[in-house]
């Protein structure tokens, strides 16, 4: 017996009802698909940044100022357009696909006439900085001491790079440097749901109970609002980041680390030294 398509008028209905059910499944692994590739991106500069922060710091006696610029250099492709133009240039549009561009764009966010509008949020009193850049060692606990060691002979000022007689110094002229790039995540959908998952990893086995978790746990939020209020307490830098994310900025911190040995003498300035950017953590 030879069937027609009326011979079975429920097919096509059954088709859409399936189609409904696997379009946005469809939709939502691509997305995420396509944030994970634009995180990674972020995650590679970020490591390319702590090369060329530590690769300018050697150099340029631990500069913080030149090093925090060359992260921001590593850092572009994936920045954005800035908010604030620098002064004298036509607002840039953001394309980092010719050198004017780069350059153009570079001087947004370092420029001393629109670098603090650039790189931070603030938003709504939230002040945290795009790129952060610190010097794990020489430690900053350990500078006063570093400085006064050659005693008289050069009056605190700075610390020979090539000095091998003492081992104090020998350790701090291997510079290490963190960079910290707090990515701002702009894929529609996937940026809110992979933020949540990130703020609140440390608990997602508390995600128990079913259909009464919601009474249970958050007292009528949603499982997204548990997990960032979690991850807010875990830092002061996480509850800015879950602020953020309620005003629909979805941040997530990369950090990565690199250490060169000194090519130049660490200098004892408060302003442009390591004193300016150095932790002890």
């Amino acid at each position: 017996m030879k069937w027609s398509a009326s011979t079975h008028p429920g097919e096509s209905g059954q088709a859409m009802v399936e189609s409904a059910l696997v379009f946005p499944v469809m939709v939502f692994l691509i997305l995420g698909i396509l944030q994970l590739g634009t995180l990674h991106h972020a995650r590679l500069m970020t490591e390319y940044a702590a090369y060329r922060s530590a690769r300018a710091g050697i150099v340029n006696h631990g500069d913080c100022e030149i090093m925090k610029a060359a992260a921001y250099v590593a850092v572009l492709p994936t920045l954005g357009p800035p908010r604030v133009p620098m002064s004298g240039v036509a607002k840039p549009g953001g394309r980092v696909d010719t050198l004017i561009d780069v350059a153009n764009v570079h001087d947004a966010y370092t420029d001393k006439s629109s670098a603090k509008a650039n790189q931070t949020f603030e938003k709504e009193g939230v002040d945290l900085e795009r790129v952060r850049v610190e010097v794990l060692n020489p430690r900053r606990s350990q500078l006063p001491g570093l400085f006064a060691s050659y005693g008289s002979h050069m009056k605190g000022l700075e610390l020979d790079y090539d000095d091998i007689r003492n081992a104090q110094v020998i350790e701090a002229n291997l510079l290490t440097v963190r960079v910290t790039y707090f990515y701002e995540m702009r894929i529609p959908f996937a940026n809110w749901q992979l933020h949540a998952f990130y703020m609140g990893r440390e608990f997602l086995s508390d995600i128990r109970g079913g259909p009464n978790f919601t009474t249970q746990r958050v007292g009528g939020g949603s499982p997204t609002q548990y997990l960032e209020a979690k991850g807010a307490s875990r830092s002061a830098d996480h509850k800015k980041v879950s602020t953020l994310a309620g005003m629909q900025t979805f941040v997530i911190p990369v950090i990565a680390t690199y250490s060169m040995r000194m090519q130049s003498n660490l200098l004892n300035s408060v302003t442009h030294g390591p004193n300016s950017c150095a932790v002890d953590g």
